[in-house]
């Protein structure tokens, strides 16, 4: 157990907060130790909350639900452990949006690495690449990582819209559910 999960929710002026009817302190350590728990038993949620509330603040569309949102053991471009209910480090859990100019759509997020989704940005496939082969020694091959990463990505995007363009008996749609399989396993 970390420290960060291990400090105990005080109220400055009762200690453990049960008396939270009357004060306000009580009540916000015992909101502050709940909302801990919630974002460690569902990390999901607190992914959705805090993109529905960037998209609103930044004026992005948003169209996604909990079940939209798959947080994988690890991360899908470094292969780091996700860590969840800690304080945000760089392997704690990350929306990115695949295409940046598009908002919070089904098809359009994934859940990686703070540090990936960090160092990814809002960069195109070639500004990566480069960086790949320019940046800092230690940062190279996670630049390299993120390259392919988003290549994965553009590749289901073209494997999805050629199933569209198909219709319902098209192989096309195995190979996109495959894919999309694969992807989210790819370092589980």
């Amino acid at each position: 157990m970390s420290l960060y999960n291990a400090l105990p929710t005080l109220c400055p002026v009762h200690g453990p907060p049960k008396n939270r009817q009357n004060c306000r302190h009580c009540n916000a350590a015992y909101m502050r130790g709940y909302m801990r728990t919630a974002r460690r038993k569902r990390p999901a949620r607190a992914i959705l909350d805090r993109a529905r509330h960037r998209a609103r603040k930044n004026g992005v569309s948003f169209a996604l639900s909990g079940k939209d949102i798959l947080v994988p053991k690890n991360c899908p471009v470094l292969g780091i452990p996700l860590v969840i209910g800690g304080p945000r480090s760089n392997a704690s859990p990350s929306l990115d949006r695949i295409n940046p100019y598009k908002g919070y759509a089904v098809g359009n997020v994934r859940v990686i690495s703070d540090r990936a989704n960090r160092l990814k940005g809002g960069r195109s496939l070639s500004e990566i690449e480069a960086l790949s082969r320019k940046a800092r020694p230690n940062q190279r091959a996670d630049y390299k990582a993120i390259a392919i990463y988003m290549e994965r990505e553009a590749l289901l995007i073209d494997v999805k819209r050629k199933a569209l363009l198909g219709g319902s008996a098209s192989p096309w749609i195995v190979i996109a559910d495959f894919l999309e399989h694969k992807f989210r396993t790819f370092f589980d």
